[in-house]
């Protein structure tokens, strides 16, 4: 078995991205049918949600013919699932988000993921540069986390609120 699979990771990932969408196409949790008058097919959340669905499973498709060797010339790679600290920070920073949304509203908690994910991500650069000094993030460079976090989460308020109409937590 192993001289056909070139990868392990590229097929638990097609497994994985073609479980997923076969569930969102077959799923009876999302709502259709919703009849409101204006748009037609196209105004159904459902419809973005299948198509999504079906890129997805395409793509797990393509991902799945790039796994599987036929041939049985490439190396097997073994299975390999990075773990890092930012992978943990943005994984749990997530799940807090999507618990404290409903409770906290879209505002404060889409600011404070910013700002986490900035800083997070501010800090992985700063290992890879010889010049910030211990590492550490200077008061400037969170200032500029901070503004820049403010500035995004306004933006995204007002896409979502004023431009799509969208009614946000």
């Amino acid at each position: 078995m192993k001289k056909i699979i070139r990868s392990t990771n590229d097929l638990l990932l097609a497994v994985l991205m073609g479980g997923l969408s076969i569930f969102l196409l077959l799923s009876k949790k999302i709502i259709t049918g919703v009849e409101n008058g204006l748009g037609g097919m196209w105004a159904q959340a459902s419809t973005y949600i299948h198509l999504l669905a079906g890129i997805l499973l395409a793509m797990a498709i393509l991902q799945l013919i790039y796994a599987i060797d036929l041939r049985g010339a490439a190396e097997h790679k073994k299975l390999c699932i990075p773990v890092s600290r930012e992978i943990a920070i943005t994984a749990a920073a997530l799940v807090l988000y999507a618990l404290l949304l409903p409770v906290l509203t879209f505002f404060p908690c889409t600011l404070a993921l910013n700002i986490v994910l900035c800083a997070t991500f501010a800090r992985k650069e700063n290992e890879g540069n010889e010049e910030a000094e211990a590492k550490k993030m200077t008061k400037k460079q969170f200032g500029v986390i901070v503004l820049y976090s403010v500035i995004l989460t306004i933006v995204l308020w007002l896409l979502f609120t004023q431009i799509l109409k969208c009614v946000l937590p």
